[in-house]
């Protein structure tokens, strides 16, 4: 706006200052004329001081034109410094917008579509931070209320998944999953068993529960009676049951047991937490987790919140987790390997080492986007992506960039899918950074290939080389059509 008022005030003074030059050219023949009977009047020795003060008058019309002019002049200076000020303060945005418009191929076509791409993959704001608040009060209210039970201690909760790593493709559809890293109450103790010997990335995994002594802390502070070291009579009549007795089948901790129990607190904590006036919660059935619905109760929007229980191996990023294993049957008291709190953990490097130009979750997010219906699993797509991190330079990830990784995402995902191929991240690779903390067997670890039913079924690896064709199609669809 105000720079449209400074043209249209350049406008009306270049409409004054030719009126001017108009007027002037008129005044100038009278002028002449007056100069002429002046020197004829001084001749004749008649001077007239009336007829000076018209000669001044005349002359001031040439200031009219020196005054349109200076005018005209810092008009269009003011408007030339403000347009040189904005494009300054828009500089430092755009300036590296423009050199990111620089992609592999120069022509306007290819600007065009990996722009109206990016722009259309570009992650929504999430509500992870909400989601980690409302299950931290959640998680402390229960603590607190709980502290001196013998039901397994809850830790602060961990987001995992594609909503915290940051390429999940809709909102509509994420599940905020979390991850509630799980400890022995007091006279209990977990031993991880890594199920069978030489299995890598344990599918077989349990927790064994076992009871240790407490008659120092019973001597201290007469809280608590020694399992070990008391009659079952006594500590019946005087003392709660051990976690052996509520969520273990035999000496293994149960996985649906320790659901059914967390389910089971959950209304009735959350209703003392200081939150609960604004949002709603449900309990959603779930046979190894608790799936929530919360609701904000001003605006009715939705959202599902899924916490996986863990138990930490050491002190490294892998733990043993309630998720279901890959078989049809998952026994109760089976724990698989989880890696998700490792991988979480890379991405995290991988934002923090490449920049918010980086490109990689917005290439993650359009192929989460396109494989909906298909053969392919987001994981394995993501697997790749995490191979193509670790083998292509991170400063060749910005967003100039975006359209070659998408062809080398195809590439090497043909590549895979005609060897039957495709290996597990985490297991035999020696070079992660030291933000990831693996086992030492996870590095010496032959690779797990996560393509192997694809070498045992034939009509299965027939079927993903027709969904590989299908997958070309969708991203050149959407791509050249935005559909």
């Amino acid at each position: 706006l105000s720079h449209l008022l400074q043209i249209m005030a350049l406008v009306l003074v270049l409409a004054l200052l030719v009126r001017a030059l108009i007027v002037s050219g008129s005044d100038h023949a009278v002028m002449l004329e007056r100069v002429q009977q002046h020197e004829k009047e001084q001749r004749n020795g008649e001077q007239s001081w009336v007829d000076m003060s018209a000669l001044l008058f005349t002359l001031l019309h040439y200031w009219k034109i020196w005054f349109c002019t200076g005018l005209f002049v810092f008009l269009f200076w003011n408007m030339w410094r403000s347009l040189k000020r904005k494009q300054h303060e828009e500089g430092g945005q755009l300036e590296q917008e423009d050199e990111e418009e620089e992609y592999f191929h120069h022509s306007a076509l290819t600007r065009y579509i990996a722009r109206r791409a990016w722009k259309k993959m570009q992650g929504k704001a999430t509500k992870c931070v909400l989601v980690e608040e409302l299950m931290s009060d959640l998680l402390q209210t229960y603590t607190f209320v709980c502290s001196n039970s013998f039901y397994p201690v809850l830790q602060p909760a961990i987001g995992v998944g594609s909503a915290f790593e940051g390429w999940s493709p809709c909102e509509e559809d994420i599940v905020y999953r979390l991850l509630v890293p799980i400890k022995a109450p007091h006279g209990h103790v977990f031993h991880p068993e890594l199920g069978e010997e030489g299995e890598v990335l344990a599918r077989n995994s349990r927790i064994r529960v076992e009871l240790v002594c407490m008659c120092t802390r019973e001597q201290q502070l007469g809280d608590v009676l020694c399992f070990l070291h008391h009659s079952e009579e006594e500590l019946s009549q005087n003392q709660q049951p051990s976690l052996l007795q509520t969520l273990c089948t035999g000496s293994y901790l149960d996985v649906q047991k320790t659901a059914a129990w967390f389910n089971k607190q959950v209304p009735r904590t959350w209703r003392l937490t200081h939150r609960a006036h604004r949002y709603g919660l449900k309990v959603l059935p779930s046979s190894r987790s608790c799936k929530l619905q919360v609701t904000d109760t001003s605006s009715g929007e939705k959202v599902h919140v899924e916490l996986l229980f863990g138990v930490q191996q050491g002190n490294l990023d892998i733990f043993l987790s309630s998720q279901n294993a890959e078989a049809v049957f998952t026994p109760s008291t089976t724990w698989p390997q989880s890696c998700a709190v490792a991988e979480r953990k890379y991405f995290e490097y991988v934002a923090r080492t490449a920049g918010p130009n980086s490109c990689h979750l917005v290439c993650l997010r359009l192929f989460a986007h396109i494989l909906v219906g298909m053969g392919f699993s987001t994981y394995a797509i993501k697997t790749l992506l995490l191979h193509l991190l670790a083998i292509i330079p991170l400063e060749d990830w910005r967003r100039r960039h975006f359209l070659s990784r998408l062809e080398n995402l195809l590439q090497y995902l043909q590549y895979c899918l005609n060897d039957k191929v495709l290996n597990h991240f985490l297991l035999g690779n020696a070079t992660m950074p030291d933000e990831v903390v693996l086992p030492q067997a996870f590095q010496t670890a032959s690779p797990l290939n996560l393509f192997q039913h694809l070498e045992q079924d034939p009509d299965a690896h027939s079927r993903v080389l027709r969904d590989f064709k299908e997958l070309k199609d969708r991203l050149f669809r959407l791509l050249l059509f935005g559909r």
